[in-house]
């Protein structure tokens, strides 16, 4: 009986690693949230809108709606470069005393982009949910936890969802919005673009994403 004792505890040990890393990878995004919103000079906030309207929208237009402004407020923390030629969550880090523990989640945090993924199965308890996740460029499946409200944010079995996400304990972690993709062909097109930047430049599939994805997002907005 002792082997099942010992697999029961490191079981128990690695459940409750999971929801202390989910906790302070929910303080850290919220935090770093409040620091782009209010931190930031009003100079940077303007260039960032004006480099993401000429890379993004069809239109320089001087208002988002909400989910482009979701979009934005989202590219504005983890991708956009500022004038020192960082990103805002990198300068977060940078300005702020964390434990080592919480930096290493930082320094994950700053390699998530967005991914195109199908939902499998979503398992419901309590304030969070469990997603069957299929990553539909590389192959590969994940389980990942949120604390969304899937029924409210309209996130179904079998659909297709840009996600930006983490790798913690057990699961994976959704780091803010999830946006619907509406379409085939928007996959169809950034798997071909994606093929032809790839032989072209040599680009990674994670670094084209942080680069490219807000493009293929805001297609499926429109």
């Amino acid at each position: 009986m002792q082997e099942p004792d010992s697999l029961l505890n490191l079981e128990q040990y690695r459940q409750k690693k999971q929801r202390m890393a989910e906790d302070h990878i929910k303080d850290l995004y919220r935090t770093a949230c409040e620091y782009a919103l209010k931190e930031t000079n009003i100079r940077e906030k303007v260039r960032a809108k004006m480099i993401f309207s000429k890379r993004f929208l069809l239109h320089d237009e001087a208002r988002l709606d909400k989910e482009t402004n979701k979009l934005f407020q989202e590219w504005f923390l983890f991708d956009y470069k500022t004038i020192k030629g960082q990103t805002l969550f990198l300068q977060f880090l940078q300005s702020h005393s964390l434990q080592e523990s919480v930096k290493l989640l930082g320094a994950i945090m700053l390699t998530a982009a967005w991914e195109p993924v199908t939902i499998g199965k979503i398992d419901t308890k309590d304030e969070e949910a469990t997603l069957t996740c299929h990553n539909l460029i590389q192959d590969e499946k994940s389980s990942v936890k949120t604390n969304l409200n899937c029924e409210e944010k309209g996130i179904v079995e079998n659909g297709v969802y840009f996600m930006r996400k983490v790798p913690l304990v057990t699961h994976q972690w959704i780091l803010g919005p999830v946006f619907p993709v509406k379409s085939e062909g928007i996959l169809s097109d950034m798997k071909n673009h994606y093929g032809q930047m790839n032989q072209k430049t040599g680009v990674l599939w994670r670094t084209y994403l942080k680069e490219e994805a807000p493009n293929f997002i805001l297609h499926s907005l429109s």
